[in-house]
């Protein structure tokens, strides 16, 4: 039997030269592992609107939306999850944490030391690759 694909949306949140992880509570699937806050993409829904929603129920934060880093798929035994991660930035700073236990602002030369969702890993991979001082966000 073919496994069920999941599509979630991330979203790599910026301040300065820092980006957010946040890590998932114990008692949820993926507990303790670090990721990109976010969730699933609802049908007929876009991967941005899910974005300002999912980032609206667990942090009780507005966010502007920037651009596409990168896509990445990974099978765990509850099924397929592919991931797109987008730069954003808060517009509000609530951080009500209802799936995760910790959040941290970190450089990317950080993120080697903390254990990601596989699903993230190839997202931090590229993510190496930019100079986030560099990335911009039209603030319409």
């Amino acid at each position: 039997m073919a496994k069920k694909l999941i599509k979630v949306v991330g979203a790599a949140l910026v301040s300065g030269d820092k980006i957010l992880t946040t890590k998932r509570n114990s008692d949820r699937i993926l507990g303790d592992l670090w990721e990109f806050p976010g969730g699933k993409i609802e049908p007929n829904e876009t991967p941005q609107a899910a974005l300002k929603r999912e980032l609206e129920e667990e942090f009780d934060d507005e966010i502007i939306v920037g651009d596409h880093i990168a896509t990445a798929s990974y099978e765990y035994d509850f099924g397929i999850v592919e991931l797109s991660v987008y730069f954003a930035k808060l517009v509000t700073k609530n951080f009500e944490l209802i799936a995760h236990s910790e959040v941290k602002w970190r450089t990317v030369d950080e993120f080697d030391e903390i254990t990601w969702a596989p699903a993230d890993v190839p997202i931090v991979e590229a993510m190496k690759q930019i100079k986030i001082e560099d990335v911009k966000f039209d603030d319409k």
